[in-house]
């Protein structure tokens, strides 16, 4: 593949979604292995049409990071939980820890939404019961602090 068709293929990439420079990294690479096995030309592109696609403003970390935080945190996510997944999209830690610290969620309030929503505003009956609860929170990606103070 040459560098106007690996540009190309990162525009059309980026007009269905955004992504995070290295996930796009790694889709462009994917595509270079499926389509040319013998192509010493591609791999070598791929830095220029990275470069090319941050100085056009195509993409952007730091905008693509806000949209995927505030994505999960409608789906009622809790921090640790949107810190996986965006880490998981392959963003850099520096930029998530700056975008959790910049946010002003009250983070218990939101787990106390979750909570009620799921399971009422009842206490539990028993201590299986409790233990139900606390694992859906710990899996929706809240902290035991926040947790523990609901009880």
């Amino acid at each position: 593949m040459t560098y106007q068709e690996l540009y190309q293929y990162a525009i059309f990439m980026l007009s269905r979604r955004d992504y995070s420079t290295s996930e796009l990294q790694r889709r462009i690479e994917r595509r270079i292995r499926e389509t040319e096995k013998d192509s010493p030309t591609a791999p070598e592109c791929l830095p220029q049409v990275i470069e090319s696609l941050l100085e056009s403003q195509y993409l952007d970390d730091n905008r693509t990071v806000y949209t995927f935080f505030r994505s999960y945190l409608n789906k009622s996510y809790g921090p640790l939980r949107i810190r996986q997944e965006l880490r998981a999209k392959g963003f850099p830690s520096e930029i998530i820890d700056r975008i959790l610290e910049e946010t002003d969620t009250d983070w218990y309030e939101l787990c106390k939404e979750v909570k009620e929503r799921k399971f009422s505003t009842d206490k539990p009956k028993d201590f299986k019961e409790k233990a139900k609860q606390i694992r859906y929170l710990q899996y929706r990606g809240f902290t035991s602090e926040y947790i523990n103070a609901l009880w």
